[in-house]
């Protein structure tokens, strides 16, 4: 008898400068139970405070491997994460950022087992919990879809719905397909949802609905620091920038969003599925349901 091939998975630790927060994503990553070959990819852009010192103190704790990226000066985000995803080989690549953690231990095994049984996914990603450092406060996202177990998003939903990620530290990536990323895509400014647009050109994406991560929301943080018409114009220039990468069809949703965005009547598309997809809900539920009776 044949025995089935352990997995692997590549996590990315992307960081810089995050002294205080860095123990509480190493600690997140340590404390998953999965059954897989794990390698935490450190990729640290050069900080000049002790985030790397508190990395090297957790590591001798660790059950799985450390590999550290080198590099004598300050890369900028695009660089880093081009440096990360080349280093990859494992089959799948989880990302968690510095100042972000995993709040449940099967945050890893969810994600695998979930690609190991959709073969045509090109990657997925959780529910999140949003922490605003200032307050204190937490806010959770909830599953709208009760009849699902997870939500399957192609390249029009993903453009014309807005952002639904929401946050890097939630997605686990097939790593074969992270490597057929273009090399102009890391020319762009990109973040979550780019990177989800990207990936459902090349098979649909999956939200799965257990909250296993969290987003750490600081006010010195880029995105969080700009105004609302600073973020619409941002999201906007975004889809212009990625434009040129997908297929011509994409145009007709790529003006869609931006035309709604700008109308006054605020992020086009929030609740998807709850008022606008009914129908669409209805045939996933019972592909799902096919897909079970089969088994």
């Amino acid at each position: 008898m044949r025995l089935a091939k352990r997995p692997s998975v590549d996590i990315i630790l992307c960081c810089y400068n995050q002294e205080e927060y860095i123990a509480q994503a190493v600690d997140s990553i340590l404390a998953q139970q999965v059954e897989a070959t794990v390698r935490v990819i450190v990729a640290d852009d050069c900080s000049t405070d002790a985030t790397m010192d508190i990395i090297r103190q957790r590591e001798s704790k660790s059950p799985f491997q450390f590999v550290y990226l080198d590099n004598d000066h300050n890369l900028g985000m695009k660089a880093n994460y081009r440096r990360a995803f080349a280093a990859c080989k494992s089959d799948y690549t989880a990302i968690l950022e510095g100042d972000d953690w995993w709040n449940e231990n099967n945050h890893l095994s969810q994600h695998i087992d979930f690609l190991k049984r959709h073969p045509l996914h090109s990657m997925s990603y959780n529910l999140i919990a949003l922490y605003i450092q200032d307050t204190g406060r937490l806010r959770k996202q909830r599953w709208l879809y009760k009849d699902l177990e997870y939500l399957s998003i192609n390249l029009r939903q993903q453009i014309a719905w807005g952002n639904q990620i929401g946050n890097l530290s939630s997605c686990v990536f097939r790593t074969r397909l992270l490597h057929k990323l273009p090399d102009e895509f890391f020319q762009l400014d990109f973040a979550d949802w780019e990177l989800g647009i990207m990936m459902a050109r090349i098979g649909p994406i999956a939200m799965l609905r257990e909250l296993t991560s969290t987003y750490r929301i600081n006010s010195k943080g880029q995105w969080s620091a700009l105004s609302g018409n600073a973020k619409f114009d941002s999201q906007v220039r975004s889809l212009h920038n990625i434009q040129p990468l997908l297929p011509s069809y994409c145009k007709y949703y790529i003006r869609s969003y931006e035309q709604r965005l700008y109308s006054g009547k605020g992020m086009p598309f929030k609740v998807p599925f709850k008022n606008r997809l009914k129908g669409t809900l209805k045939r996933a539920l019972h592909l799902q349901r096919n897909s079970k009776s089969k088994k």
